[in-house]
């Protein structure tokens, strides 16, 4: 092929190229044309028709949610009938529309009190104290609080521990309660409130108060170093005694007292007298205020005595000025007696020692406390020989078998409630 035929091919396949460009660029055009015609035709812009677009699918969604809710509705709606027809069970629905219904052999009632989480603290077996058990107390206390929702905790525990320290607890059974009692009808009635006293955690019930037996101590009421004393202070045994100089109880057992120390030695028992004035004594405050004047000079004994020996007498007097005879009649400096007495000096003493009393649950004179075993009234001195045989015998074993963590707090105790008045076993209140 000649150069002129060669260059006359090449430029023929150059035209053709250009041709192709030139159709697809009309093409593009005529797309382009086309989309505007239409939009022109149907007055959108390409902007419009996204949020068109849009907007259609929001609505999809939405009847699809709606067609998935109206389902649920009416899937719960056949449950609730199908349970109610059954009595298989009730859903929430039907739950917040029903005031009383049956399931199996149980009938359930709504309240609109809100439940009351209680604790109660009770003895790690029933066998070694029966008389700790509650069962019988929380029966009658769920016919006034009827949302109570009941733990029972044991006092060796470490729950139990907790409980003990947080709330100050000193018996067993003992009995706490949450924050949301306060929205209880029952605590809301009258002085009822007063039987609850209120703690960091919560509430927790004053037993003594309300009437509650006690089982068993969990520990003997504090002994403060200026205590008054019938023995010597470094006495192995220490019986803690609440009197009052007025109760011819406490007299009785006053006689007891002196007869046992006597008997076993000051080195060996002493008893600290606690201070309990009853009400309705008139002058017990007044003969106590003495008794720790004279116990400031170092003559308790020696006061108390003559209280309880003149008692009948001093009774029937009023204020002050018969127990400042008394002190003169056994050496005590008058002045520093009579200033003691007048000011009242130990009245705060006096109060703190009957709040202590009441919160062990002691409601009468005599009480006593030998280690964490408690004798009502005026017991005889047989009687009060042998508990304080049995509490030193047993801290000589203790001393010779080192026993397990917790096991000081064994120990029984029978409960400090006595009858209104004058009772049997010897006791006033």
């Amino acid at each position: 092929m000649s150069k002129e035929e060669n260059k006359g091919e090449g430029a023929k396949k150059e035209d053709e190229k250009n041709n192709e460009e030139k159709d697809s660029g009309s093409a593009i055009n005529l797309t382009a044309e086309s989309a505007g015609e239409d939009n022109s035709q149907n007055g959108k812009t390409l902007d419009e028709f996204e949020q068109e677009n849009d907007k259609d699918k929001k609505i999809k969604n939405l009847l699809a949610a709606t067609v998935v809710l109206a389902g649920l509705f009416v899937g719960s709606l056949f449950v609730d009938v199908v349970q109610f027809i059954t009595k298989s069970g009730y859903s929430e629905h039907a739950l917040r529309s029903t005031e009383v219904f049956e399931l199996g052999d149980k009938t359930w009632v709504a309240y609109s009190e809100p439940a009351i989480e209680t604790k109660v603290l009770v003895a790690e077996s029933e066998e070694d104290c029966p008389e700790c058990n509650p069962d019988q107390v929380l029966e009658w206390m769920r016919k006034f609080m009827p949302t109570m929702v009941i733990d029972k905790v044991s006092a060796s525990s470490r729950e139990g521990e907790n409980l003990i320290e947080n709330y100050n607890l000193k018996t067993i059974p003992s009995f706490t309660f949450g924050k949301e009692i306060k929205e209880a009808d029952f605590f809301k009635q009258g002085q009822v409130s007063q039987v609850f006293e209120e703690k960091e955690n919560g509430y927790v019930l004053n037993s003594a108060a309300l009437g509650v037996p006690v089982g068993k101590y969990l520990k003997s009421p504090e002994i403060l170093e200026k205590d008054a004393l019938i023995g010597s202070p470094k006495a192995e045994e220490k019986v803690v005694v609440f009197s009052d100089f007025q109760c011819p109880y406490s007299k009785n057992l006053y006689d007891a007292v002196k007869e046992t120390v006597d008997e076993f030695g000051e080195d060996k028992v002493a008893f600290v007298y606690k201070d309990m004035p009853l009400e309705f004594h008139a002058q017990a405050e007044n003969a106590a205020l003495a008794a720790q004047c004279a116990n400031e000079q170092g003559n308790f004994r020696q006061m108390a005595d003559l209280l309880f020996d003149n008692q009948e007498t001093w009774s029937e007097t009023e204020g002050k000025q018969v127990f400042k005879g008394y002190a003169s009649q056994i050496g005590l400096s008058a002045e520093d007696f009579n200033n003691c007495l007048e000011e009242e000096k130990f009245k705060e003493k006096i109060q703190n020692s009957l709040e202590l009393g009441k919160s062990y649950g002691v409601a009468g004179t005599p009480a006593t406390f030998v280690g964490q075993e408690f004798l009502n009234g005026a017991v005889e001195k047989a009687e009060l020989k042998k508990a304080i045989e049995d509490q030193l015998n047993k801290e000589a074993s203790v001393r010779q078998d080192p026993p397990a963590e917790d096991s000081d707090r064994e120990g029984s105790a029978n409960s400090p409630e006595a009858d209104e008045g004058d009772n049997a076993g010897g006791q006033e209140e």
